[in-house]
């Protein structure tokens, strides 16, 4: 018998109270839950959290390494194309050229050989001195005259500042311009200003982020404006909750955090990162986002593989848990069997015995020997005990008590005043049900090796309630014992040590190891027998079982519904 501490009381009580689950199921849920479920608990909480939140990591470093390489890729198209119309402006030829009366002719020649023809530029417009209209427009398909007059000029007029000598940067309807002031190399003033539009596709075309991805989002501003463009064509609009995260991102935070959820249909979130990178003349912020249904798809794919696993062991362990309380149950009607042959050694035709003993008891009394008479009666009440016709689990104690004082009484004849029986039982008890055949085999082995040893002894038989538990102490008179042979009686009564049945006195071994079995089959594990030195020469042998008047237990072991 096991130790009973706090928590097993609170697992009984659970189990008892909230399941109502006999002790034999009780035993087999806890073995099937600590053999199939707790792994898998703990299989599925390494996926789910472990592993996934290192996937969850992995994928935003890759994230934030994806959009840094985007930055500085896009940062060089520009910062080259700034090089072209900067050098422009340096150059004496323009300036030469500026003075002479076919300017324009020679400006529109040069503006087509340099940059219409250079695949980084979409348009390249040309305003001589305070001219408010392109005195010179080249512009390719998309980028047509009557478009950049009416949706570009405007805003490219708003921030040209005359005395800026740097290039500036400018965006206007989702596409990127720059503007370069031109001056005379003798005396500071501006003859002309070029407006250069850099073509969209051309400078999203290196990144290693897909611009046609409808999960990817890829977005620029400068200087710190909300004015943004985007990579995935003119006019796309920016959504409500897109907004909310580049705001928060132009507000000098770095990432974005989406709301994760293990379960795909609820990541609906986006997740982002601003990397900033800085030109001679602009300071220039890229956002990336992306849909967290789509940046976390493996984890999708590993949570279905992972739900379709443990459905596919739900069988499997409901097979488990149907062969354990097969055999369990075979094991204890094995084991009640056991106890049966051991207390009777034969049970080859009760009939026959029974009624063979009902004649010799009707002899023994028209011969007037009422001694023999009572003899033969107490031996064929332990006889019917034995045989239990109804095949009964669980009896009243007042009927085990029936053939242990049977037992006792054919002990008496035997040894006569050299035994002596004392009795302290607790009448409420006598009600409560109780393995069949559990007090004989420990009154037989208290007098076989305690009583006999000595040639005479005493024999205490208590019986009594302590905190909703039945109690059964054997107390045996004997020589004296030792803490090993104490030790080996334990592991005989735990199945520790196994027994040859050829061993003189080995029976009553079995017998006190099956009853021992038996009630921690029937009521569980922190039930059973246990054994103590009561002195140094008496042994005590404890039976311990729940109350069990007809509520939880029926007659026969089932348990009420």
């Amino acid at each position: 018998m096991r130790n009973r501490g706090g928590i097993t009381e609170i697992m009984r009580g659970l189990f008892r109270g909230k399941l109502g689950l006999p002790s034999l199921q009780r035993s087999l849920f806890l073995i099937f839950l600590a053999s199939w479920l707790l792994p898998i608990a703990v299989l599925s909480g390494f996926i789910f959290i472990q592993y996934q939140q290192a996937y969850v990591k992995r994928t935003e470093r890759e994230m934030a390494g994806e959009a840094k390489v985007s930055g500085v890729l896009i940062k060089s198209q520009i910062d080259d194309a700034i090089y072209k119309l900067y050098k422009e402006s340096v150059g004496g030829e323009w300036d030469r050229r500026s003075r002479k009366d076919n300017f324009l002719v020679w400006a529109r020649a040069e503006l087509n050989r340099k940059f219409y023809m250079d695949g980084q530029f979409s348009s390249i417009a040309l305003y001589v001195e305070d001219d408010e209209s392109p005195s010179a427009y080249i512009g390719k398909n998309g980028y047509e005259y009557g478009k950049y007059v009416n949706d570009i000029e405007p805003v490219i007029m708003r921030t040209l500042d005359k005395k800026e000598k740097m290039t500036t940067v400018v965006l206007a309807d989702n596409r990127l311009y720059l503007v370069q002031n031109l001056f005379y190399t003798s005396y500071n003033r501006r003859y002309a200003t070029l407006v250069a539009g850099l073509d969209k596709q051309r400078l999203f075309s290196d990144i290693p982020i897909d611009p046609l991805d409808p999960s990817k989002d890829v977005y620029i501003s400068f200087d710190g404006n909300r004015e943004l463009l985007t990579c995935d064509g003119a006019g796309s609009e920016i959504t409500k909750e897109k907004r909310e995260i580049l705001d928060f991102l132009l507000a000098g935070h770095d990432t974005y955090r989406g709301i994760f959820s293990y379960i795909p249909i609820y990541r609906k979130n986006y997740e982002g990162c601003k990397i900033d990178a800085t030109g001679r003349n602009y300071e220039m912020q890229l956002f990336y986002l992306e849909n967290t249904k789509d940046l976390y798809f493996e984890i999708s794919r590993i949570n279905i593989i992972v739900f379709f696993t443990i459905v596919g062991m739900i069988p499997i362990m409901l097979l488990s848990y149907y062969y354990m309380k097969k055999n369990a149950e075979y094991t204890q009607k094995m084991m009640t069997k056991d106890a049966q042959i051991a207390a009777l050694q034969a049970q080859i035709n009760p009939h026959f015995l029974n009624n063979t003993l009902e004649m010799m008891n009707w002899q023994a009394r028209m011969s007037g020997d009422a001694e023999v008479s009572k003899m033969i009666e107490a031996l064929a009440t332990v006889l019917d005990s034995g045989i239990n016709r109804e095949n009964d689990t669980l009896v009243r104690l007042a009927d085990e008590l029936r053939c242990g004082d049977a037992f006792l009484y054919i002990m008496s004849m035997r040894f006569g005043e050299r035994l002596k029986v004392e009795k302290i039982i607790d009448s409420s008890t006598l009600g409560t049900y109780v393995p069949q055949l559990i007090l004989q085999p420990i009154l037989e082995n208290a007098i076989k090796h305690g009583v006999e040893s000595v040639n005479r002894g005493t024999v205490w038989l208590n019986i009594f309630e302590e905190k909703d538990d039945l109690i059964i102490d054997v107390i045996n008179s004997g020589k004296a014992i030792s803490d090993e042979e104490v030790d080996r009686i334990r592991k005989i009564i735990s199945g520790e040590m196994q027994l040859k049945k050829s061993e003189p006195g080995t029976h009553t071994s079995i017998g006190i190891y099956n009853v021992n079995k038996r009630i921690e089959l029937i009521f569980g594990e922190e039930y059973g027998l246990s054994v103590n030195k009561a002195s140094e020469t008496n042994m005590q042998f404890r039976m311990v079982m729940p109350i069990s008047k007809g509520g939880e237990y029926e007659k026969g072991g089932h348990h009420r519904r």
